[in-house]
């Protein structure tokens, strides 16, 4: 009996260790791993969304300047994120709209930084274009919030791990969530987690 009784408590007991290791202070923190790819991701669902475009201002009758195809690694504490440079730049002069369409490969790089449970990127710059009349004209477009609208939202990604079909028979709620120390190393985005996470 008495075995028994361990079998059927080693579950909860495991899960209240975990529980345990989100509540408890920062030497018990969680080391999040952020990839490369789950950051496309977020790109191409947040901003790349128009038929697989992120257009940089609101396309006018002369401008409609828009990247594609991004990509995307970490090095020197910031993420790079690589995309294709398409659309047009121009301006009215004399009333005749003068546009010059260049495509070109671009690289762009922003901090990343963390609020509450949230990832996203700020000070943005442009490192690199292939085409220099497409760089001179990227320096007047890009500024330091041109990804600010990008966010990787940690509590709702967790969310639907822990829907009552997938932990059955116990419930377990996020209270809460909170992130900190965020650094790039070895080309990973290294996170810390703290929070308290409810089972019943």
């Amino acid at each position: 009996p008495v075995t028994r009784l361990l079998a059927k408590l080693r579950v909860p007991t495991l899960l209240f260790a975990s529980t345990f290791a989100f509540a408890a202070p920062s030497a018990y923190a969680v080391d999040l791993i952020v990839h490369p790819s789950m950051v496309v991701k977020a790109l191409k669902a947040q901003l790349f969304k128009d038929r697989g475009r992120y257009h940089l201002q609101r396309p006018d009758r002369c401008n409609d300047p828009y990247l594609e195809n991004p990509t995307v690694s970490f090095k020197r504490g910031r993420v790079y994120v690589g995309a294709h440079f398409a659309g047009r730049i121009g301006a009215l002069i004399g009333g005749v709209c003068q546009s010059a369409a260049q495509a070109s490969a671009i690289v762009l790089s922003a901090r990343p930084v963390t609020h509450l449970h949230e990832v996203g990127l700020e000070d943005v710059r442009l490192e690199a274009a292939d085409e220099p009349m497409v760089a001179a004209a990227l320096q007047n477009i890009i500024n330091g919030n041109s990804l600010s609208a990008l966010h990787i939202d940690l509590l709702e990604a967790i969310r639907p791990l822990t829907l009552s079909d997938k932990t059955t028979p116990y419930a377990i709620v996020v209270r809460t969530l909170e992130l900190s120390n965020l650094i790039v190393e070895n080309e990973e985005l290294h996170v810390t987690i703290g929070g308290t996470i409810e089972i019943r």
